[in-house]
Formats: C-alpha cells, sequence, structure tokens
C-alpha cells in the first residue's frame, strides 16, 4: 500500500515529530509513502526510507526582500490560496504518474490542506487530515501568522486572515474520509464540520524516551519549547515559589537552577519576569535543544516544567504540549502552571506524574518535596505506572491511524 503525505517544513523546536513517528511506524509495517513538504534549513530530519520531495516557497536570502516577499506572497495567499495552489503545480511532476491508496496531511492550522485536498480530488482517493493545532485554540491574534501585522490595521487584517483560513479549512474537512486531533477538545470542535474525527494524542516515541536516572550537581528545573507570552504560558507560580524558598534558606543559586530551552523571543518573556522577582541569575538560556540532545537534558533534570495559561485571562484550549507527554515519557516529576482546569490537567491528575495547580502553596510544597529528595539522592523520582505510561506511546497512536486508514480504504 502507498500513501502521499504533505506537510510543512521541520522546524524547531520539535522537528514535526508526530509526523515523523507516523511515517516511520507506518514503514515498518510495509507502507511506501512519498512525502511533501516545504523546505527548511533543517531538512535532515525527513524520515528516512521515504520518497521526499521538498518545495521551496520563500526564495529571498536578504531579510529585506524576504520581508517584502513574505508581505506579496501573503496578500496573494489571502486573495486566491496562493500558496495552496502554488504546491499543488510544483509537486505535479512528482506525483502524477504515481499510484496512492491515499492521501494524508498533517497540518497545523491551515497549510498544506487545501494542496493535499486537491490531488486527492485529483486522483480520486480518499484524504485523512491530521490537525496538530486549530485558530479557534487561541485568541492570540499573532502567533499563528510569522510576522506581525502593522499596528496600523489593528485587529483587522488578522481577523480577514483567520476568517479566510479556517473557511478553506472547514472546507477541506467536511469532504476529508477521516480526522485525527491532538486532544478531546479538539475533537469536540473538529466534530462540527466531520463526525469521522478521531483523539490521537501526542504521545513520546518510546523508542527515544526512556526514563533514566542522572545524578546531577544542582536541582534542575527545566522547560523546553516557546513562551509565546505571559497569558499563554506563564511562569509567574514558580517563581514566586522559588523566590519564598530563597528568602527561607531552603534553596540558593548555587544549588538551583532553572534551564530554558527556547527562543529569543520566549528568553525575553522570562527574562521579565524572573527581574520582576529578583530572581535573573537563577536562570540558565539555551537555544532549542537538538532531538539527539533532548533525552539526556530531560533525565538530567530534577523537574520538568510544564506552562499554561492564566485562567482568568483570554482563554486558550486544547493545548496538550508535545513536551508533557515527552516528560510522561521519561518519567520525571511534571510542575504545570497555572491549572486551568483542562483535559492536560485532568490527565496530569489521573496519571499522577506531578503537580498541577494555581496555588502558590502547593508548587512551594511541590519544589521543598522533589528538592529534599534530590538532596540525599541526586536525583528525584518519577512516580508514574509503567503501564500508565505506555499508554502514551506514540506506537498507540500509529496503531489507531493505520487502523483508520485500512477501515477507510475496505470502505
Amino acid at each position: 500500500m502507498r500513501i502521499l503525505i504533505f506537510g510543512e517544513a521541520f522546524l524547531p523546536p520539535a522537528y514535526l515529530p508526530r509526523t515523523r513517528y507516523f511515517c516511520t511506524y507506518l514503514l515498518e509495517k510495509g507502507w511506501e509513502i512519498d512525502f511533501v513538504f516545504e523546505s527548511s534549513k533543517d531538512q535532515n530530519y525527513v524520515p528516512d526510507n521515504t520518497s521526499a520531495l521538498s518545495i521551496d516557497y520563500y526564495k529571498s536570502k536578504s531579510p529585506f526582500t524576504a520581508k517584502i516577499e513574505w508581505v506579496v506572497k501573503f496578500i496573494l495567499n489571502l486573495i486566491y490560496d496562493y500558496k495552496g495552489r502554488y504546491f499543488y503545480r510544483h509537486s505535479n511532476f512528482f506525483i502524477d504518474e504515481k499510484q496512492y491508496n491515499l492521501v494524508f496531511c498533517s497540518s497545523s492550522f491551515t497549510f498544506p490542506l487545501t494542496t493535499a485536498a486537491m490531488v486527492a480530488k485529483k486522483k480520486n482517493i480518499p484524504l485523512i487530515v491530521d490537525l496538530r493545532d486549530i485558530i479557534e485554540q487561541s485568541p492570540d491574534d499573532n502567533h499563528y501568522i510569522a510576522n506581525k501585522s502593522p499596528k496600523i490595521f489593528g485587529n483587522l487584517l488578522t481577523n480577514i486572515y483567520k476568517s479566510i483560513n479556517l473557511t478553506r479549512r472547514n472546507k477541506t474537512l467536511k469532504i476529508a474520509a477521516g480526522i485525527t486531533t491532538v486532544s478531546p477538545w479538539h475533537v469536540q470542535t473538529l466534530s462540527k464540520y466531520n463526525k469521522n474525527t478521531h483523539l490521537i494524542y501526542n504521545g513520546f516515541d518510546e523508542t527515544k524516551f526512556t526514563p533514566e536516572i542522572i545524578k546531577t550537581d544542582r536541582f534542575t528545573i527545566s522547560y523546553f519549547g516557546r513562551v509565546y507570552n505571559e497569558n499563554m504560558r506563564n511562569p509567574k507560580l514558580l517563581f514566586q515559589a522559588l523566590q519564598v524558598l530563597i528568602t527561607n534558606g531552603t534553596i540558593t543559586e548555587q544549588n538551583t537552577t532553572i534551564k530554558w530551552f527556547v527562543d529569543e523571543n520566549s528568553r525575553n518573556v522570562i527574562k521579565k519576569i524572573a527581574s520582576d522577582f529578583g530572581l535573573d541569575n537563577l536562570n540558565e538560556y539555551h537555544d532549542f535543544v537538538k532531538p539527539e540532545n533532548l533525552l539526556t537534558e530531560m533525565n538530567k533534570s530534577s523537574i520538568l516544567l510544564v506552562l499554561c495559561n492564566i485562567a482568568t485571562k483570554k482563554k486558550y484550549y486544547g493545548i496538550m504540549t508535545t513536551k508533557f507527554f515527552e516528560a510522561i515519557g521519561v518519567n520525571r516529576p511534571v510542575l504545570c502552571i497555572p491549572n486551568n482546569n483542562d483535559h492536560l490537567s485532568e490527565l496530569i491528575k489521573e496519571t499522577n506524574c506531578g503537580l498541577v495547580s494555581s496555588e502558590n502553596d502547593d508548587v512551594e510544597s511541590f519544589l521543598r518535596h522533589n528538592f529534599a529528595e534530590w538532596l540525599k539522592t541526586g536525583h528525584t523520582t518519577g512516580t508514574l505506572q509503567e503501564s500508565v505510561r505506555m499508554n502514551f506511546s506514540r506506537r498507540k497512536g500509529a496503531e489507531l491511524l493505520e487502523k483508520l486508514f485500512l477501515n477507510t480504504m475496505k470502505n
């Protein structure tokens, strides 16, 4: 059986781990895969043994011309789905003479859904859609647009962008043979457009994320990913609790550190908050960690930090970061703040993998307990049972996806 996959560019911090694992699993089961994706400098993360085509979309090299190119193509894309049609045209030579059983498209927000739909229609074969992020999950007006819109337009341009892309996405979802997505909230939302919508958690790659005891010379709290802004991912509760523990002499700058593996924008957000609490020297800032180094850094962590939004602020829905599942994979204690009483919060409580809370006393107690263990042993111990841990492996998810593929082709 042969499938055609459309995907975005392989970009940090995660390099499309969900899609990469799906490919690896299906190849092991004997499927043949053609993979069409947007070019990037990180193409070495393309799954092995796939027949791959990378398509250059942005061609400018200098920052000035790149900005102009982005604006022009952004406008063209709003007018008539320029990017979707561009990828359709430039992939034709690669796929025209081949026979496929179905088309699979994994997407964050919209691209490349319309391209996949056009190819599925042309080939007269089923389309399966995997949506990892959707516009409705966040009111943050710009974080899914590559560049900020000029202030003179206010939110007008963003609202137009959202409306057009929602219309295109929903049109594609209605004709898809099936949909997979990442949280119960996403399933509920997308089922309005297609009843054949299924939950596949992001999960962790069980071949790469395994628990290991590594002693460290400092109590280490680690965060991996992005901190878009204080409304979406907020570490204030952590700094509040640490400030108390430093004041009473429980921890010091010599025995405790927070490692942030983030981008420059996230670094600026964190630095401002840390400075407000007078805890600048407690932080280490690193670039996004490469996948090959991630396991070691996670296992060296005393606590793995998962950040959510402030419940009283703008609402964010169904966000279940991949890093949470990878924390389950290495079975390190998880600290999730603040508690929004969403599905992620429920999952942390159900699995007993750590603490989710919006109370400063809870966070302080959790830190103190784990610090005391680290002080005695040089490491902390995960509380997750092995049978529970493996329920969130990506293999489980890939098995569900393959079953959907087979049922779709059969019907």
